[in-house]
């Protein structure tokens, strides 16, 4: 899954630099200080990366955030030990009946058999 990751993105830089090197337009931004003359294809990479990097940045940062918060939750569940019942102080310990012990029995079959079950109303 790396490999095609990694290929993915050679590929887009490729064809990003190909799409600036044959477009040979010239164009000129005024930003109100400073006039800025570039290439066409300049002002668009310019304007994508403007658009992804901040997106991207974010997507980053909740990931991070939700993995941190997963290992602590993880590491808190691993860590706490598992809880014990707590015995009322009203009433007073009292020793457990001796259980009899009960035979071993084969347990009743979960579903009858058809034959030996009448329907109702026949």
């Amino acid at each position: 899954m790396q490999f095609i990751k990694i290929l993915f993105w050679v590929l887009l830089l490729v064809a990003t630099f190909i799409f600036w090197w044959t477009n040979e337009a010239r164009a000129s931004l005024d930003l109100g200080a400073a006039i800025v003359e570039a290439r066409v294809s300049t002002f668009v990479v310019g304007a994508f990366l403007i658009g992804f990097v901040p997106t991207w940045l974010l997507l980053r940062g909740s990931k991070w955030r939700t993995s941190r918060r997963i290992k602590t939750l993880e590491n808190a569940a691993r860590t706490s030990p598992a809880p014990t019942p707590v015995a009322s102080r009203a009433s007073s310990p009292s020793p457990a009946p001796a259980a009899s012990p009960t035979p071993a029995t084969e347990p009743a079959p979960a579903v009858s058999s058809i034959d030996k079950q009448k329907a109702p109303g026949t």
